[in-house]
């Protein structure tokens, strides 16, 4: 018995070695448009996403208890994560990331009012998932890209 558990585990590890080496060679290309950044901006823009996705944490939370006042008192400055972001960095974004950035900022507005005025989960449901579309179609067609000199904005 101890000999086919053996057996069992050697196998285990070779096939997830023979996985892990394809993995490996598999090579991904990145066709999200680069956003040019320092370190520091890479940082702390890399640090408000983390808050955002805290707050996202407690938007599910505040609707799993149908508080929808903390929804709303959540939901609304969540929208501003443009307005935290280093100045030059703000200038060098392209104007369809600005775009999104505000749709964003509208949406979580109507989410909070959504929240207070209908209190129905469903609704602030629906509009927390479109809110999300714009998080995931910036995520999707952007990445941040650390260069030690900052290229002009064409």
């Amino acid at each position: 018995m101890q000999h086919k558990a053996l057996s069992i585990c050697i196998a285990l590890a070779c096939a997830c070695a023979a996985t892990a080496n394809s993995a490996e060679n598999i090579t991904m290309r990145d066709y999200r448009m680069p956003i040019p950044v320092t370190s520091k901006e890479r940082n702390q823009t890399l640090f408000e996403m983390r808050e955002m996705l805290h707050g996202l944490f407690s938007l599910h939370l505040a609707l799993s208890k149908n508080d929808f006042k903390g929804v709303a008192t959540v939901a609304r400055p969540m929208g501003h994560l443009l307005e935290k972001l280093p100045a030059g960095l703000r200038e060098r974004l392209p104007e369809e990331y600005n775009q999104l950035a505000i749709a964003m900022r509208e949406s979580f507005d109507i989410l909070a009012r959504e929240a207070e005025e209908k209190k129905d989960i469903a609704a602030v449901q629906e509009q927390l998932a479109e809110t999300m579309t714009y998080c995931s179609g910036c995520h999707d067609t952007y990445r941040f890209e650390v260069f030690a000199r900052i290229p002009p904005k064409q």
